[in-house]
């Protein structure tokens, strides 16, 4: 997924990337070797103040970023992340790492990632996920339960609009979430429960998505001129919160590279791992593609911007993951119906939603299946994962479902097809789907019409 906000200044960066989750970024040269050494930095000066006007730091740094629990007194990695930053090439990838992945943790062979964290803190899952990406990772930043609200109320809270209202309550771990539905202003406290819920049908990958959701909104709080004119405040303040082996020196960098960027868009990418869930010995695991996350992490920045990766003909950029579907893609071009439903219904609609679902790109058209997730989101429907289908030769726009769907997939995808307007023959289940899935076809101006004409503001 593309971000189209100006970057904004590495302290919020780190402080919600533990939050953060398709695109894909080149990285050129690498200066700092893969034994985690630092890369090169001119350090004779003696300034290291982060608003100094000249980046010293060159090439490129990859960041773990680690969102550390603390229930039961325990300590495990809630969440993890790969930061790539490219300080000669003016670009910054995340990719959000699912905690459920299946990997080889050395020493105690292929289980959950975030175990590793349990067995050998920080150094062992640096390694493990070193081993697993086959890229070095120089350093670590971490994030707990304790430091987030901190974080968040440093810049004055954010707005996030919540598609589904959520309830959830834990009296074990003291938890109590009731956030209603809609546009909400929300402090370190509420932002730390939005971001920790996953108690809907997608679980803890549906919670990746609202961690994305909350990282956009931090961003864009952080660029509020308010915010950015106590830039060099800010940042010692937040940095000053977070655990990290990085130098000062180097933190102080990175701070710069980051704020300097905000003159340049579309130079911030975000991605989850693709993959797919699946039952081993009676446990559930996310079966990640590393094929996926080497294209995310190498690919060239003209081959992110433009989103064509899938269409320049290698046969090794095919990638098996959630949304490599081998759906009926030319099914009857019944196209997409003009009776677009009252307002009323499509209130009723949304609202009778009960799970989450993914747009996909079938046309190859850069940027198409992101347009009409937006206007979905804006509609209050929970999308969870917009990308690429397997194909792009889908004459018209199909919804497919798990073939062992339950009645509320069904349900979502039924009703999805209704507010889209897609006919319920085109609406069918599929071997490899996760969740409910609507795969945009050449039809696509007709739907983009349909759901512009049916949006109801929430103003």
């Amino acid at each position: 997924m593309r971000v189209n906000w100006k970057t904004l200044i590495i302290a919020s960066l780190i402080a919600s990337f533990s939050f953060g989750v398709g695109a894909y970024v080149r990285f050129h040269s690498i200066s700092a070797p893969a034994s985690g050494a630092d890369p090169a930095i001119d350090t004779a000066s003696g300034d290291k103040q982060p608003d100094r006007d000249v980046i010293t730091v060159k090439g490129r740094i990859n960041i773990l970023l680690i969102g550390e629990d603390n229930v039961d007194a325990s300590r495990r990695s809630d969440t993890v992340a790969l930061i790539a930053l490219d300080i000669d090439n003016r670009n910054i990838r995340v990719l959000s790492l699912p905690r459920d992945t299946r990997v080889p943790i050395p020493g105690h062979g292929q289980q959950k990632l975030n175990h590793a964290y349990a067995y050998g803190k920080h150094d062992l899952l640096r390694q493990t996920v070193q081993d697993y990406l086959g890229t070095p990772v120089h350093y670590y930043v971490t994030i707990n339960y304790d430091n987030f609200p901190k974080l968040v109320d440093l810049i004055g809270g954010v707005d996030i609009f919540v598609g589904n209202a959520m309830k959830y309550r834990d009296r074990k771990q003291n938890l109590n979430i009731d956030i209603p539905a809609g546009k909400q202003h929300m402090d370190g406290e509420t932002a730390l429960k939005y971001v920790r819920f996953r108690k809907d049908a997608l679980g803890d990958i549906g919670r990746v998505r609202r961690q994305q959701q909350f990282l956009k909104a931090f961003l864009h709080k952080v660029y509020e001129p308010a915010n950015l004119a106590n830039f060099a405040s800010l940042a010692r303040q937040i940095t000053d919160t977070l655990n990290t082996d990085m130098p000062p020196s180097l933190t102080l960098q990175i701070c710069l590279f980051v704020k300097k960027l905000d003159k340049e868009t579309n130079r911030v990418f975000f991605s989850m791992l693709h993959g797919y869930p699946e039952t081993i010995d009676a446990l559930s695991y996310w079966i990640g593609d590393q094929r996926y996350a080497a294209r995310f992490l190498n690919a060239s920045l003209d081959g992110l911007v433009s989103m064509d990766i899938e269409t320049r003909g290698s046969s090794t950029a095919a990638v098996t993951t959630a949304e490599d579907f081998s759906s009926e893609r030319d099914g009857p071009a019944r196209g997409i119906s003009a009776d677009a439903p009252s307002p009323e219904d499509i209130m009723s609609i949304v609202t009778s939603i009960p799970e989450a679902v993914s747009v996909l790109n079938g046309t190859g058209k850069a940027g198409i299946s992101q347009r009409v997730a937006e206007h979905l989101q804006k509609m209050g429907v929970d999308v969870v994962y917009t990308g690429n289908a397997k194909h792009f030769d889908y004459r018209t726009t199909n919804v497919i479902y798990p073939e062992k769907a339950g009645g509320a997939t069904v349900k979502t995808a039924q009703l999805l097809a209704k507010l889209c307007g897609v006919s319920p023959t085109l609406t069918r289940k599929n071997a490899l789907a996760v969740h409910p899935s609507l795969i945009v076809g050449h039809d696509y101006e007709k739907l983009l019409k349909r759901l512009q004409n049916s949006y109801v503001s929430d103003n």
